[in-house]
């Protein structure tokens, strides 16, 4: 047993310098100017104007479908699979910061892998040529995955030790600008956004910070089944043999790591339906491998999971010439390894 735990160690300590020799980098983005903009618009309609009321009355998502119609008013297409962070300045004292995409809401600041053309910034104003300063800083981190794994490890007891328009009022200017994405920051990283009018100016028009994440095939759960056995444990309780009953009908809890055949959102309240192959330990002072497989159900706030797998417990039992109870008088060593396997199923939460 002392050999597992040693060799569980080292493939714990290569896994935790691993994260160290990729520690966080960061790097300052300066997005490049779209070709035709920017776009001048004529908005008649004032579709600048009533998204600048919706979002004054507390309805952001009919703001933004103003705002989208105003772009799609420039030519310029949006791709539902691209993020747009949209920043649009209303007044000098009142400005907007949301994103596009899909038919995620305008306040979402969630992002799941970026590619080299993905992301986009678009200002919009009634100011002329809608000038800004963009100043956005990406921060590489770990996956959800590596970030977890401490907490993980600490489950287990063993290890723990220009366009000409007609000139009118309602005379918008929109400002696409495409960020290009180096490879290290793509799949995990924070966008930190600060718009300014210009870049000596004090005032800060907008600011928000952008989650990166991608989709992932790893994660981690507990995993609880009843036992099915009526099994002792032997122990030393300072130098006498002990023995401690394993009721039948006692929960058995593993810490597992998911591996799921499709990529899911390890960030999300739920994993939704997702199949998945387990492997782990159970949370206990023995060493008990499990193998399995789980199948999601999607419930509201939490991620349950069903699952069925095998276990094997490594054991102690006694030499032969000791018995319960007795005392001993030198260091000796009174058990030898006894494997057991078990055929386990139950329940299976997300873990953290």
């Amino acid at each position: 047993m002392r050999r597992t735990t040693f060799l569980w160690c080292c493939i714990i300590g290569i896994l935790m310098m691993t994260g160290l020799a990729t520690a966080q980098d960061q790097a300052i983005l300066v997005p490049k100017t779209t070709r035709w903009t920017p776009y001048a618009v004529d908005d008649q309609a004032d579709l600048f104007g009533k998204a600048w009321r919706f979002y004054r009355e507390g309805f952001t998502n009919w703001a933004a479908d103003s705002l989208r119609k105003l772009i799609d008013k420039t030519g310029f297409v949006i791709n539902p699979h691209n993020y747009y962070i949209v920043v649009a300045n209303f007044t000098p004292t009142e400005t907007a910061i949301g994103m596009f995409h899909g038919d995620a809401g305008f306040n979402d600041t969630r992002l799941y892998g970026l590619t080299s053309d993905s992301l986009y910034y678009v200002f919009i104003s009634r100011d002329d040529s809608s000038s800004s300063y963009l100043s956005a800083m990406v921060t590489r981190k770990d996956s959800y995955f590596e970030q977890v794994l401490p907490y993980f490890i600490s489950l287990f007891p063993f290890l723990s030790q220009v366009q000409a328009v007609p000139k009118t009022e309602n005379l918008t200017w929109v400002d696409v600008r495409k960020f290009e994405i180096p490879k290290k920051f793509k799949k995990n990283c924070d966008i930190s956004i600060i718009v300014k009018r210009k870049f000596y100016d004090d005032h800060i028009l907008a600011r928000a910070i952008f989650d990166n994440t991608s989709l992932e095939q790893w994660s981690y759960g507990i995993a609880t089944a009843v036992t099915n056995v009526n099994d002792v444990d032997y122990w030393l309780d300072g130098n006498t043999i002990v023995v401690r009953p394993k009721p039948r009908g006692d929960l058995a809890t593993f810490g597992v790591v998911n591996y799921h055949l499709k990529p899911v959102d390890t960030k999300a309240p739920t994993l939704a339906s997702s199949f998945h192959l387990l492997g782990g330990f159970r949370i206990s002072r023995t060493i008990e491998p499990i193998i399995g497989a789980g199948f999601g159900i999607p419930i509201r706030l939490i991620d349950l999971h069903l699952f069925a797998g095998f276990s094997l417990e490594f054991a102690q039992e006694l030499k032969p010439g000791y018995k319960i109870g007795q005392e001993l008088t030198s260091n000796v060593d009174p058990f030898q390894l006894k494997l057991r396997g078990r055929l386990r199923y139950g329940l299976e939460v997300r873990f953290p």
